[in-house]
C-alpha cells in the first residue's frame, strides 16, 4: 500500500507551500440532501452531493475489485471522478484525500481506487494536481501496480463529475527514495501551466519499517 513521506500543502495560486511531514492517501463518501419547497411553483435547487474528504487511514484496505467498480462516487461537476490510463489498464474511480490521524494524507480505502489530494488544485485548473494510488494490497495488486511502465508521451485521462474528459501527456517518470520524493512531488515545472503528478510506492518492501523504500512519480501536462 502507499505510504509516502512527503508534505501537506496549501495553495498560493499555482504554487504550493510544504507544511506537514508524512503524506499518504484515503477517502470515504458523504451525502448532502436538498429539500423541496412546495409553497411556490418554483422549487429551491438541490445542493450538490459532495465527496467527503476522509481523514483516517487504514493499513488493511479493501481488496475487492467488485466493490471498487461499484463505488458510489458523489462530487461536484468539476471534481475528478475517474482516472483512465489505457497503456496500463487503469479505469478507476477517484476518491478525495485529506490529512489523516498521523498528519499524513489518508490512503485509498480500496486498493483498486485512486485518490486526489484535495489540497492540490482540481485537475484541469492552473497549478499542480496530485493523485495517489496503491501499488499493492496485502494479497492483490493495486491500481498503480504498473505505473512504472509509463513513459514520455503516454496518455492519461481524467473524467470530471460533469463528464468532461481532461487529457494529459506524460512528460517524465522518476523513482526516488522516500526522503527525496516530497520535493519532486510538490514541485511544478515552470513550463507547465496545468500539471498532474501520479504517485505510488516502488522498490523493495521494508518489513521492519512496513513500507516500500521508494516512490514512483509520473508527471504529466494538460493537453
Amino acid at each position: 500500500m502507499v505510504k509516502k513521506h512527503i508534505h501537506h500543502v496549501k495553495k498560493h495560486g499555482p504554487k504550493f507551500t510544504l507544511l506537514v511531514a508524512g503524506v499518504v492517501l484515503a477517502v470515504a463518501v458523504g451525502i448532502f440532501a436538498g429539500n423541496r419547497i412546495f409553497k411556490k411553483k418554483e422549487t429551491a435547487p438541490v445542493q450538490a452531493k459532495k465527496e467527503q474528504v476522509i481523514t483516517y487511514s487504514t493499513d488493511k484496505p479493501d481488496e475487492s475489485k467488485k466493490n471498487a467498480d461499484a463505488y458510489n462516487w458523489r462530487g461536484a461537476p468539476e471534481d475528478p471522478k475517474k482516472l483512465r490510463i489505457g497503456k496500463i489498464g487503469v479505469d478507476a474511480f477517484i476518491q478525495q484525500a485529506g490529512v489523516d490521524q498521523n498528519k499524513a494524507v489518508a490512503v485509498p480505502n480500496n486498493v483498486h481506487l485512486a485518490s486526489w489530494f484535495s489540497e492540490s488544485v482540481r485537475p484541469g485548473q492552473l497549478g499542480l494536481s496530485i493523485i495517489d494510488g496503491h501499488v499493492s494490497g496485502p494479497t492483490v495488486d493495486g491500481v498503480f501496480k504498473n505505473l512504472t511502465k509509463l513513459a514520455k508521451d503516454d496518455k492519461i485521462e481524467i473524467e470530471q463529475g460533469n463528464g468532461t474528459i481532461l487529457k494529459y501527456k506524460v512528460v517524465e517518470k522518476v523513482e526516488l527514495k522516500v526522503a527525496d520524493s516530497a520535493a519532486y512531488l510538490f514541485s511544478q515545472k515552470p513550463e507547465i501551466k496545468s500539471q498532474l503528478n501520479l504517485i505510488t510506492c516502488g522498490g523493495q518492501y521494508d518489513r521492519a519499517a512496513k513500507q516500500f523504500v521508494n516512490r514512483v512519480i509520473v508527471a504529466a501536462t494538460l493537453q
